[in-house]
């Protein structure tokens, strides 16, 4: 039914269609923010939940070995927390810069705060 009101209100094929592409575009854009909003929210409810550790640049801290975490991948009386380190940086999203107890950086780059802990 919309077609035939199309074709009476707009005798010109090329006119119409052109019409139609605006729509859709404007259709795109709008499911666009949508989406972006969504995310948005959602975004700020998992970081609500998010356990934000306070360490603070030269804090000695222990790291956790998450590789050797999992059942098999250690002995019952392994230690798997290494350290101590120094925290050297603290980032965004709860991530730290950590250095040996001699300055030096550590191999791996940026830790999670999650697999840390005060020493």
């Amino acid at each position: 039914m919309k077609f035939l009101q199309d074709e009476i209100e707009e005798p010109n094929d090329l006119h119409r269609r052109i019409c139609q592409f605006i729509e859709v575009q404007q259709t795109r854009e709008t499911m666009n923010q949508k989406a972006q909003a969504y995310q948005k929210k959602i975004k700020d409810i998992f970081d609500r939940k998010t356990k934000q550790d306070k360490f603070l640049p030269s804090d000695l801290v222990l790291r956790w070995d998450a590789r050797r975490d999992g059942k098999g991948k250690h002995v019952k009386f392994d230690y798997l927390w290494f350290g101590p380190f120094k925290v050297a940086k603290a980032l965004e999203n709860n991530t730290f810069i950590l250095h040996n107890l001699d300055g030096k950086d550590i191999y791996g780059g940026s830790v999670n705060g999650h697999f840390l802990s005060i020493h």
